[in-house]
């Protein structure tokens, strides 16, 4: 679909689609990558991101070959880049620390590839049940970020996180670098959404928000690691 076009009502890209596959990773924590859970979850709608490029990525992402040409790549692309940032981004943010142990661990790359294929999946199959009603689609959007984030709280209250991969990494807290850093890269980014091709669209313009966010989040854990290690060489010469 086009930046000209419209889309049905559908759960909302992030947290909501994160709650239906997260479950399998208190199932079965090692057989699952939950970082690729979470990613995969959202991988489809990256695509409206793309609105008006003319790259043919929707409605390609919302069909089963784009689990495999489209969402399958990009979360491929994406869980290293979360797991390098989560220390960090763990470390600035009350109450996550415990996430910082994502950047310590790494899943086999096939538990990866099939934790973002099923994730995706989960998000095309919700979209099929919900795009015709609109009421269930709002109900679910609720629900769905309420025990996506329940989720989150449960693994840090309940010492899950640790259990599974050890205690987090110590890391060097800047707040006032950090979130500077953050707030004015997303605020570019922000700046940016309504001059792009779609921006009428809420959908486009929302996931387009989301990146921005993300952007910000992702730049200000970069310049963070970077000022770690010079400060660790400085300390060595």
């Amino acid at each position: 679909m086009g930046a000209a076009g419209s889309v049905p009502a559908v759960p909302l890209t992030f947290p909501s689609h994160a709650a239906l596959p997260l479950p399998l990773k208190l199932w079965r924590p090692r057989w699952f990558d939950g970082v690729a859970l979470v990613v995969g979850a959202a991988s489809p709608d990256f695509a409206y991101a793309l609105d008006g490029s003319g790259l043919p990525v929707f409605p390609l992402s919302h069909q089963w070959p784009g689990l495999f040409l489209c969402c399958l790549p990009v979360t491929l692309l994406c869980v290293p880049l979360v797991r390098a940032a989560a220390p960090a981004i763990a470390a600035h943010v009350p109450g996550l620390r415990a996430y910082g142990v994502l950047g310590t661990y790494r899943h086999p790359v096939l538990v990866t590839a099939v934790s973002a294929l099923l994730a995706a999946a989960s998000h095309q199959v919700w979209d099929r049940v919900t795009e015709r009603h609109a009421l269930l689609d709002t109900g679910s959007t609720v629900l769905g970020a309420v025990a996506a984030v329940a989720f989150c709280v449960h693994l840090v209250r309940s010492g899950l996180l640790r259990s599974w991969h050890g205690d987090p990494p110590s890391t060097p807290t800047r707040p006032g670098r950090f979130w500077l850093v953050a707030t004015v890269v997303t605020a570019v980014a922000v700046a940016a959404v309504p001059l792009l091709p779609g921006a009428f669209l809420m959908h486009t313009s929302g996931v387009r928000l989301l990146a921005a966010l993300a952007l910000g989040l992702l730049t200000a854990a970069a310049a963070s690691r970077l000022r770690t290690a010079s400060a660790t060489r400085a300390e060595v010469d």
